[in-house]
Order: C-alpha cells, then structure tokens, then sequence
C-alpha cells in the first residue's frame, strides 16, 4: 500500500487493513440531524395516537388488519424515508436494516408499508454529483478519474449509504464497476456516533450499560468505511466459493482500489428478488431461492464467514454462463462479515442436525451455550420447524401470538442473554454468532420474497450442516467438492446425510398432521374416523371368538 492508501499491484491480499483515524466528532452536526429524527419519530408517534382512538375494543389482530393504520402505516414510512434521505450515512443504514426485516412476520413484525418504501435505499439512496466525488479520486490517486479509465459514466448505477457505483472502462478495454465513498462521509458518521455515545450513557433501559452495542455498531461501520478490507473479504469469499460454479465474486483491480475507491469486475445481474427481471431471465423463482439458501447455510455452516449485510442490493442473481436456465448467484459488497471459530461452528452444525432429528438433550445442551437461559426458544430463531425440539407450551404459543413475551422470561433475562453474549465474543475477538443470526435474518426475508417452503430452507440447513462437520478434506470449499462425500469415500457421513434428509421429510409429515388436528372441522372428523376404526376392530374381535 502506498502512502496515500493506494493499493499497489504488488500489495500482499493478506495485509492488514489500514483504516484511517476517525475526525473529531462534531457533536452540532450529529445533534441537529438527531433532532430532525427525532422530530419525524414524534409526529409519526402522534399520528398512531389519534389513529388508535375509537379501536381500543379490537383486538391485534382486527387492529392491525384495520383500514385506518394502513395508511398510518403508509404516512409513517414516507415520514421515515425523508428523514434517512436528509441525514444519510447511517440512517439509511438503518433504513437498510428494516427493510430486511419481514422475515415472514407480515406486519405483526415491521408493517408492510415499511418495507416496500424504505427498499428504494437498498441501492437508490440520494448521491452525489460526480463532480463532487471527483475528488476524492485525485486525493487518493493524484489523478481525475478521466485519467485513471478509458471511459466513467458519470450518473451512478448504484448508490447506498456509504458509497455510490459508477460503470467505467480500464484502458484495456475491460469492464469494471467503481464504488466511491461519499465524501465527508468520516465526519458525518463520526458526529452521529458522538451523540448516540452520550445518548447511550444516559439510557439504561433495564438498567443495563448498552455502550457496547453502539461501539460495536461504530467498530462494524468503521471497518466498511475501508474499501482495502472489503477487497480483502471479496478475495476471501471468491476463494471459498471457487468449487462452486453457480456463485459468482467480481474479481478486484487492486492498482485502482484505496481506501475510499474500490475498483471490481462489472456484472451484468439483477437482484436475487426481482421477480420481474428473473422471468425475463428466464429463470425460475424456486430454482434461485434454493441456490441462494445452498450459498449462505454453506457459508454459515461450512466456512464460518459470513457475508453481513445480505439484502437484495447486494446479492444479485444472473443465468449461470454456458447454461442459461440455470441461476448463478452474484455476492457483492463485502464491507462487513461476521465469524465464528471452528469449534464453534461445528457446534452450531450439530445443534442444527439435533434440532432436526429431534435430539432434545442435546438441543439443550447445545443451546444453553448459545443462548443461555433462553435456550428453549433458540432452535425457533433458527426454523419454526424445529418445535418439536423445544418444550413449547400454549402458554408461550399464545404469547408469541399477541407478540409478547413468553410468561416466564423477563425483560432482565433479555438483557442478560445479548449481555452475556457480548461478554463471550469480548473474550474470544473471533466470534460473533449475534452477528451470523443477524444475517440469517436477511437471508430468510429474501427467501420469502421468493416464496422457497421452509422444508427447502431446513433441507439445505441440514446438508451443510451435516458436511460442516465432515473431516477438512471433505468439506465444502477445501479439497475435495461437496459432491465427493460418496458411499467410497466417507460412507458415514454419506449415510448421515441421507438420514437428515429422509427425517426433514419425516418432520414435513408430523407439521402437516399437526396442522391438520388443529382445526376443528378435522378434529371431529378424524375422531369419528378412529371411532368407526374402533367400531371395525370390535366386531372383527367379537366374529372372531
């Protein structure tokens, strides 16, 4: 790297990432645009307040079904989306982040309203005109960006919270995309931290220290604001994948790469949710969603890297080169990933394969170290299919129904579970298994939007979760490809995936039974069915005597 933070050819992918030292915090600037969030937040509080008057007799669920707070809804989420465009940075982040979030909820989870207005800030979020970050093109190359490529468009083809993306041509003729850090962004973010530092002091809700969770929060932000780090996890990334063709990483350009640029392959894709575009592909809605599940359980379970911010701007999908109706899935913007350690990880994949073969000792086993002493609701985190490995009572199904909390946890042992967790990742820097839910979570809401059963999500849990615990040689991405674990070479774990795919079609037939005799109509049906089998049964024993 040289001195101005330019990624030379000959730079070691290896290297350590030198981020730049925060400005001082302008504490004005963060609390003026803190206020401006603030007020928003009041005036669309105010408006559910008159909206619930006169309603107080309907329950959530007529409520939230009601005409009126749709457009309650709809006035909130314009009001939210003009505040994220004033401020920027690392509202739209957040933005970002509740847009994600369906996650299969509806709106008993974040309204519906919300998430379609706030989308747009996936990759359309306000930028800057090139002539403003031309700029930072000759601070940290000496050169204006007319001199560095062949050609630059100069209106974006994306923009987010941090940066915006330009397509541009090298001098040999190759196309690349250019993402520019938006200029000034390091002080913006720095006074916004500054504030949410002393707001935090002063909140102890619970009475617990939550400073932590806005340090991590500036330690994550802070790491992507350094384009040589996102350089270095896309390099991570597209070796991890390299056996697998159906994933593709834009190659880095490092002699075009600082700090604050990042020059990479250009794709032509689509977002993976894109229904729309992926008909026009030619591709098939269930087709994508299973490749996209493969991708990220192998990710989680099999490499213990993973990619932190997985919404529909940053994972596209194209037809797979040389076969066009099959998908290829495209994985950009590697600014953030969370890890775990291999003995973790391999824990992880064993509580994945208890919780589907219904191995309750060691689900609670393994989930008082993952969770604590909300142990019981973990494998639920993880798949509503994996009830049956938790002692789940109508108690606890009726409060998950009205959105409240289970009777016998407290807001203390929310408090000390996030707490504790914190404490073991402060302990051991190489995990962070909050952070690898977190982006389980993006990955469900997309999954959602393509409509994949949660028996094809469980299925691809448990194929990488049963070869994450294969030996090095035969896991994904080492040596040997996923499709070598055969009857030859390792006839256990062959047998064992055979076994965990077989009792994830056992599982779908105990839902669907379960289902089935809930409903009351099938209740008295089926009691009358085992009462003429009874019946049968009696009179064959009396005409056989």
């Amino acid at each position: 790297m040289t001195a101005n933070g330019v990624m030379s050819a000959n730079t070691p992918a290896g290297a350590a990432p030198a981020t730049p030292a925060a400005p001082v915090p302008n504490i004005a600037m963060g609390m003026g645009r803190a206020m401006r969030a603030m007020m928003a937040f009041q005036q669309i509080k105010a408006d559910y307040d008159t909206a619930y008057k006169g309603l107080d007799d309907l329950s959530y669920d007529e409520l939230i079904a009601h005409p009126k707070m749709k457009e309650v809804h709809a006035r909130g989420a314009q009001k939210a989306l003009e505040v994220c465009r004033a401020n920027r940075g690392i509202y739209i982040k957040a933005a970002q982040f509740v847009a994600s979030l369906q996650g299969g909820a509806g709106d008993h989870g974040i309204p519906r309203d919300y998430v379609t207005v706030l989308q747009v800030l996936m990759d359309h979020a306000p930028h800057h005109t090139f002539e403003e970050i031309e700029s930072v093109f000759v601070e940290d190359f000496g050169k204006p960006a007319s001199e560095l490529f062949k050609e630059i468009d100069k209106t974006p083809i994306a923009a987010a919270s941090l940066a915006q993306v330009h397509r541009a041509v090298l001098h040999s003729g190759e196309e690349v995309a250019v993402k520019v850090e938006y200029p000034g962004l390091w002080e913006m973010m720095s006074s916004d931290f500054g504030v949410f530092h002393t707001m935090a002091g002063q909140m102890r809700p619970g009475g617990f220290d939550l400073k932590w969770l806005v340090e991590d929060l500036q330690v994550a932000l802070t790491a992507e604001l350094d384009f040589t780090h996102e350089g270095k996890n896309a390099e991570r990334c597209k070796q991890m994948f390299a056996h697998r063709k159906d994933v593709k990483v834009p190659a880095v350009h490092w002699p075009l790469c600082s700090k604050r640029v990042l020059t990479m392959e250009y794709v032509e894709s689509a977002r993976v949710n894109d229904i729309e575009e992926l008909t026009r592909m030619n591709l098939r809605s269930k087709d994508v969603a299973c490749k996209l599940s493969s991708v990220f359980a192998e990710m989680t379970l099999c490499h213990g890297f993973v990619h932190g911010d997985p919404h529909a701007g940053n994972v596209h999908v194209r037809p797979l080169p040389g076969s066009p109706s099959e998908p290829q899935i495209v994985i950009m913007d590697h600014g953030l990933y969370h890890t775990i350690d291999d003995s973790l990880r391999r824990d992880f994949c064993e509580l994945v394969t208890a919780c589907i073969l219904g191995r309750r000792g060691r689900i609670r086993e393994l989930g008082k170290q993952f969770a604590g002493p909300l142990h019981r609701y973990f494998p639920l985190i993880l798949s509503p299919w994996f009830i049956f490995g938790s002692k789940i009572g109508m108690a606890e199904i009726k409060a998950a129904k009205n959105g409240s909390l289970p009777p016998d946890v407290k807001l203390k042992d929310i408090g000390d579970f996030l707490v504790g967790i914190h404490e073991v990742e402060k302990d051991n820097g190489d995990n962070n298994m909050l952070g690898v839910l977190h982006s389980m979570g993006y990955t469900r809401g997309l999954l959602n939007d393509l409509k994949l059963p949660e028996r094809n999500r469980v299925k691809a849990f448990g194929e990488f979760a049963t070869k994450g615990t294969a030996p090095d040689g035969q896991r994904p991405g080492s040596c040997m490809s996923p499709a070598r674990i055969t009857l030859a070479t390792n006839w256990r774990k062959y047998l064992e995936l055979c076994y965990v795919s077989t009792s994830i079609d056992v599982l779908a037939v105990q839902l669907n039974l379960l289902v089935t005799l809930s409903k009351p109509k099938n209740q008295a049906a089926i009691l009358a069915a085992m009462g003429a089998l009874a019946a049968v049964g009696y009179w064959k024993l009396r005409c056989s005597k």
